[in-house]
């Protein structure tokens, strides 16, 4: 038994709730002291809080009103608007076109659909013939202000008065709008307008009030009220106002003072930099009941908290004892040292030196016994292996030397009437099929199914330069036996000396396995080649892809994707470089969708294409599914564009037959009677390119083509397709296709014909 002290130790249990105990009690005269602290400051707290909540909702309509005058500002002066104030001052009622207005409706109908302004119209009024366009359209002053936007407060006189003031911006009452014709419905809006000293057209916006209190004020409902003041006092809008609109029970402030008293509510004043006075008012009960809340709140969580601290203390405690306890009585084996004031504590005290010398002793012989699912990594890759994992754990405890053989299949895809052969099925034929064949040459080989499409053999002994040479014959004899339906693709690792390089041989034989070319038979890649390089298009070749997939033109888009396949076959891609394409291709037609906002429930058809393009085989699957995916894709954008837009046709036209002359935008413009930034504009906007890049791919097509077909030099080249400067000339032909004009012409005579 253990010695004691002579001062018996005090129990865990007793010494663990004392504890809590204690600090219970610190915390509840913690808690007594701030509540009585709390208690006299919350009623300054919830003035002082609706005040900053005041000023908070002042600078937000600050704010506001600086956008909308902003906004009206450049309305004003928007050269649209002061063009066609031009034409209606020197025109006949017969001569007026209205269809100049087109631009500045739309620049209305943008700017009135901005949810963040809060607008419910935005007009021009014009003087001269009674003009006025808003967010619909053009109308007569006569029917859109006493039928379209009627007012009882704001007439048609009342706006043609406004125009003989010397105003600049002006913030209006709000009044009740009938905004919708022969509809008996209101709405409450606020105008703002805006015009200069003499000039005959005024700009005005019309500020929906109850979204604006709905953003910056919240829904409401406890009673509360507020308004805004314009500088001479008057009211612009608010709420709790009498049937004259006048503000009800609003006291008169004392000066220099943001708050008071009358008819049972408490006000708060603020004035703003922009001159106007807010005031909110809050119900004195409402301040009253918070407090009383607060009091009855406080309370209650103080007796919650108290009852939870004791029942908690006493769990704790028990907890704490117990499996303490249970330790005990379980390892009590001797004593020594000295022991703690608690018991339980110096018992385990006393036992710490030995556990830490065992926990070294244990830790030493774990190092030097490692196991072995720690050590190899590569054990991670085993997701779907269909063997035996006591045969895979001989080859890992083994020392012997080792080759991995990967067989990448691809599968061919079922010809119309056939049905096709699951591919996890076919798999399995051939992962049992190789199992038994080698090992009839290397009975220690172990054969295992990695992926889907991914068969692994490990020769875990020596093996002769003769029997491997058996080996992949009699592999080549059983895919050929079968090539009608899969396409088998054998890649050889070097020679590894431990198990622990399996990582290594893995990798390696999986860098040649995807080296193999689209040839259609079955192929033994024994080195790895080097100088392969992925195949991407150019960015020559990408916008003419855009522009073909745009246009609808998937005969064009197919030949392009042809001669980029021609090259790699030429240059002996391997699989993976076909399927990095293939992966590219699909990102960019599905990109293409996204820009064109096809949605997703009608490009439902591209998805299998996509998939389909990706379990590609031969070089023909490759065609004939970029054939099948450009024609649903063209197809989906040609009809999302409805009709062939005739400026984008002119335009293409035009770059397509006079790319080698001086062609500017500026230049197309004139003869389209437009502007160069608005046509500008258009293009981008319908084809996803800049004027720019559409003339500078064709110009690279075209120049391609006549350094590849022709014998002229560089200078007559580039005089061509436009350019002037053989300099200017070399500059753009290298940013587009990464070489200048000799070297791609170089590297052209340099790759083989096909």
């Amino acid at each position: 038994m253990m010695p004691f002290n002579k001062t018996r130790p005090t129990s865990l249990f007793l010494a663990t709730l004392i504890s809590f105990l204690v600090i219970i009690g610190l915390f509840a005269a913690f808690d007594l002291a701030a509540f009585a602290y709390f208690k006299t400051k919350y009623h300054g707290e919830i003035i002082a809080h609706n005040q900053s909540m005041l000023k908070n909702t002042a600078e937000k309509y600050s704010t506001h009103f600086s956008r909308i005058k902003t906004l009206l500002f450049n309305t004003y002066n928007d050269p649209g608007v002061i063009a066609f104030n031009r034409h209606l001052q020197g025109a006949t009622d017969e001569e007026l076109r209205y269809l100049e207005a087109k631009s500045i409706v739309t620049r209305l109908r943008s700017d009135t659909s901005n949810p963040h302004l809060f607008l419910d119209n935005l007009e021009v009024y014009f003087l001269p013939h009674g003009v006025t366009l808003d967010k619909d359209g053009s109308s007569g002053a006569e029917d859109q202000y006493n039928r379209l936007y009627k007012s009882s407060a704001y007439p048609l006189f009342f706006w043609e008065n406004r125009l003989k003031s010397a105003d600049a911006f002006s913030l209006l009452p709000a009044a009740d709008f009938k905004t919708v014709w022969n509809s008996p419905a209101e709405k409450k809006l606020l105008p703002v307008s805006f015009h200069l000293s003499g000039s005959s057209y005024l700009v005005t916006a019309y500020l929906d009030v109850d979204k604006t209190q709905r953003d910056f004020l919240g829904e409401g409902g406890d009673g509360r009220r507020f308004y805004v003041l314009n500088g001479d006092g008057s009211v612009l809008f608010g709420t709790g106002e009498d049937e004259s609109g006048a503000p009800v029970g609003l006291p008169a402030f004392e000066e220099n003072s943001g708050t008071a008293v009358a008819g049972g509510m408490v006000y708060f004043r603020y004035t703003g930099d922009d001159g106007l006075t807010y005031i909110t008012g809050v119900p004195n009960a409402s301040v009253v009941s918070q407090l009383r809340k607060l009091n009855w709140t406080l309370l209650a969580i103080f007796l919650l908290s108290l009852a939870i601290a004791l029942a908690v203390s006493l769990l704790s405690s028990r907890r704490i004892n117990r499996p303490v306890k249970q330790m005990v009585s379980a390892v009590m084996s001797g004593s020594g040292g000295e022991p703690s004031a608690i018991r339980e504590f110096a018992f385990i005290q006393e036992k710490i030196a030995d556990l830490l010398k065992e926990k070294t002793e244990i830790r030493s012989e774990l190092r030097s016994r490692q196991s072995l699912l720690t050590k190899y990594s590569y054990i991670n890759k085993l997701r779907s292996i269909h063997t035996d994992i006591h045969e895979w754990q001989d080859f890992i405890a083994s020392d012997e030397s080792f080759q991995i053989i990967v067989y990448e299949l691809r599968f061919r895809q079922a010809k119309p009437g056939e049905e096709p052969v699951p591919h996890e099925r076919l798999a399995s034929y051939y992962r049992e099929h190789l199992d038994v064949l080698l090992r009839e040459h290397s009975p220690g080989s172990h054969t295992f199914q990695m992926e889907k499409n991914q068969i692994l053999t490990v020769i875990s002994s020596a093996v002769a330069a003769g029997t491997l040479q058996a080996m992949l014959g009699d592999i080549r004899h059983l895919f050929d036996s079968h090539e009608q339906q899969c396409l088998a693709a054998v890649a050889v690792s070097s020679r590894f000396e431990h198990a622990s390089q399996f990582n290594d041989a893995y990798r390696q034989a999986l860098e040649r396995a995807g080296q193999a070319t689209l040839a259609e038979e079955t192929q033994v890649i024994l080195e790895t080649r080097s100088g392969l390089q992925a195949c991407a298009l150019s960015p020559a070749r990408e916008q003419e892809l855009n522009a073909c997939l745009q246009a609808g033109d998937d005969k064009g888009a197919l030949e392009l994707i042809g001669r980029q396949l021609a090259e790699m076959r030429e240059s002996g891609a391997g699989v993976v470089q076909y399927r990095q394409l293939a992966e590219s291709m699909a990102g960019k037609v599905w990109k293409l969708m996204d820009i064109c906002k096809i949605a997703q429930d009608a490009a439902w058809s591209v998805k299998p294409l996509i998939r389909r393009l990706k379990e590609c085989c031969t070089f023909e699957d490759y065609i004939e599914g970029y054939r099948e995916l450009f024609f649903s894709a063209a197809a989906l954008i040609y009809e999302k564009k409805d009709t062939e837009d005739p400026v984008i046709r002119f335009v293409m036209d035009a770059l397509r037959d006079g790319y080698g002359e001086e062609l500017t935008l500026e230049n197309l413009a004139d003869r389209l009677q437009m502007s160069s930034a608005y046509l500008s504009v258009y293009i981008k906007e319908k084809t996803g390119a800049n004027f720019s890049d559409h003339l500078n791919a064709i110009r690279v097509s075209k120049a391609q083509e006549l350094l590849t077909g022709t014998q002229l030099n560089i200078v007559e080249v580039g005089l061509r397709i436009g350019y002037r400067n053989i300099t200017s000339f070399n500059r753009m032909f290298k940013k587009w296709t990464g070489q200048t004009p000799g070297e791609y012409r170089r590297a052209a005579k340099l790759t083989p014909a096909e």
